[in-house]
């Protein structure tokens, strides 16, 4: 029960986060076309609604990665230890900093909106980063594993590289959606921290396509990478 609960909240999030960024990218698209303002209007406000719902799913959630964290601390490979530990660790922060930042939106505790805003992005973005080195690491590890067994099963064929990497791809993947999952996201808090600025139909497409493989993952477990 508790784990359909869990899986009902995520898919929640998921389709929320999906149609904020797909309602940023389309209000972009007709801000260029110069079409009427008044639907333009409807959607930056109904882009902001959800970004605020997302913010209420979130409450108490901070909880379940530290839990998370206290699991994985264990794996015995050092870099999936760290890098999956200290992005459970910094996706906890980010929530915490965002359930302060809407507790104080709601004047219930006094905070300078803008710095929690800022504490949140940082720590967003160390959870993208941390969770691209483990996808890179563990397609590296697998293409190498493949090498192995296409070697060991045929002696004398020498396999290409293209031919390695699609048996992987159709092998493992999970790893190639979070690997391009995470590669659209970084640009999401990059651009927050105005570490790179880019349009909001960019950071809308960018969005959209990592939540649509977010909402993928839900609806087909096989899809998302294991938590270990």
């Amino acid at each position: 029960k508790q784990w359909y609960q869990r899986r009902v909240r995520a898919g929640q999030d998921k389709i929320c986060r999906l149609l904020q960024y797909s309602s940023q990218l389309i209000w972009w698209y007709m801000e260029r076309r110069g079409l009427e303002s008044d639907y333009i209007a409807k959607l930056k406000q109904l882009q902001s609604s959800l970004s605020l719902a997302r913010k209420y799913f979130g409450l108490g959630k901070s909880v379940d990665h530290i839990r998370s964290a206290s699991v994985s601390i264990y794996i015995d490979d050092p870099i999936l230890r760290y890098s999956i530990t200290l992005s459970r660790i910094s996706q906890a922060f980010q929530l915490l900093f965002d359930n302060a930042y809407l507790l104080s939106s709601l004047g219930l505790i006094r905070f300078q909106s803008d710095k929690v805003q800022a504490f949140t992005n940082k720590f967003w973005l160390y959870a993208d980063l941390l969770n691209l080195i483990r996808a890179c690491y563990e397609i590296q590890r697998e293409v190498q594993h493949q090498r192995e067994r296409q070697r060991s099963n045929l002696k004398n064929y020498e396999h290409s590289n293209y031919e390695t990497c699609r048996a992987v791809v159709r092998r493992r993947p999970d790893l190639f959606v979070d690997l391009i999952k995470n590669l659209a996201d970084v640009w999401l808090p990059l651009n927050a921290l105005q570490i790179t600025q880019h349009s909001p139909g960019l950071v809308g497409l960018c969005g959209t396509i990592s939540s649509l493989l977010g909402a993928l993952t839900v609806w087909d477990r096989s899809l998302k990478l294991g938590t270990l």
